[in-house]
C-alpha cells in the first residue's frame, strides 16, 4: 500500500530532472500483476491522496514487451517477472529497497543501494506478543497503543541494513520515517548523478561481502567430498 505509491511518485519527479532514467519493479514470484496494480488505484487503496496522489494503470503489450504501470502523466514503470531477477538487478545504477534479506543480496552483487522504511502508518503494525499486543488489538484505544509501541521501537533501531550492519557503519543511505516521494528521489539522485560516487559504493559493498564466486567454490568443495 506504501511501496508502489510512493515508488510511482517518486519515478514522475525523477523523470522531470532525469529523461534517462528507467524505472522497473522485480515483481515477487508470490504476486501477480492484477494484484500490484490495485496498489495504484486509488479505487481500492484509500492512501493514495496522502501518498503523493499519483494513481497508475497495468499497460500490457501484445509484442513482447515487459508490461509496466504508467502514471496518470505518462511515466512508465516496468515490471520483471522472471524470478530471480539477479540478471537484471546486476545492471542497475541503484536500487529502491527496504529492510531485509533482499539488502544482503544486493551487496552479494554490488548494486548500490537506498534503503527505506515508511513509518506513515505505524498503527498497521500490531504484531507483537505479550501485554502490548493484546492492547494493541483493543477496540477504540489498539491504534493509539500501536502508534506508541512502535514510535518507542524506532528509537531503539540502530543500523538496519545488512551491508551496514557487516560495516558497522552507514555505508548505504537508510530512510527512516514518514518519507515522500520528493525526498526519496532527492536521495536517490546523486548515486544517478555521479559515476564515481556510484562506482565508490560497488567497491565498498564488494570488500564487504568477499570475492566472487561462491557457487564455483561451494562445486569444488563437493567435489573433493564426493
Amino acid at each position: 500500500m506504501h511501496g508502489v505509491l510512493l515508488l510511482s511518485a517518486m519515478a514522475v519527479r525523477l523523470a522531470r530532472s532525469l529523461h534517462h532514467v528507467r524505472c522497473i519493479i522485480p515483481v515477487a514470484p508470490t504476486l501477480s500483476l492484477a494484484e500490484l496494480c490495485r496498489y495504484g488505484d486509488r479505487r481500492h487503496n484509500p492512501i493514495l491522496g496522502s501518498l503523493g496522489n499519483v494513481a497508475t494503470r497495468l499497460v500490457r503489450s501484445n509484442d513482447h514487451t515487459l508490461p509496466y504501470l504508467e502514471t496518470s502523466g505518462g511515466v512508465k514503470i516496468y515490471l520483471w517477472e522472471r524470478s530471480p531477477a539477479y540478471d537484471l538487478l546486476q545492471h542497475c545504477t541503484v536500487c529502491l529497497t527496504t529492510v531485509g534479506a533482499n539488502t544482503a543480496e544486493l551487496a552479494a552483487i554490488a548494486v548500490p543501494m537506498v534503503v527505506i522504511l515508511p513509518t506513515q502508518q505505524l498503527d498497521a503494525m500490531r504484531a507483537w506478543d505479550g501485554i502490548p499486543g493484546l492492547l494493541a488489538q483493543l477496540p477504540g484505544v489498539g491504534s493509539l497503543v500501536a502508534r506508541i509501541v512502535n514510535q518507542q521501537t524506532l528509537k531503539r533501531l540502530g543500523l538496519l541494513s545488512w551491508p551496514n550492519i557487516w560495516a558497522q557503519e552507514a555505508i548505504v543511505p537508510e530512510l527512516v520515517g514518514p518519507l515522500t516521494a520528493s525526498y526519496i528521489a532527492g536521495a536517490l539522485q546523486p548515486w544517478l548523478d555521479d559515476p564515481d560516487k556510484n562506482r565508490h559504493l560497488r567497491d565498498r559493498l564488494q570488500k564487504i561481502c568477499g570475492p566472487l564466486g561462491a557457487a564455483e567454490n561451494l562445486a569444488r568443495w563437493a567435489q573433493s567430498l564426493l
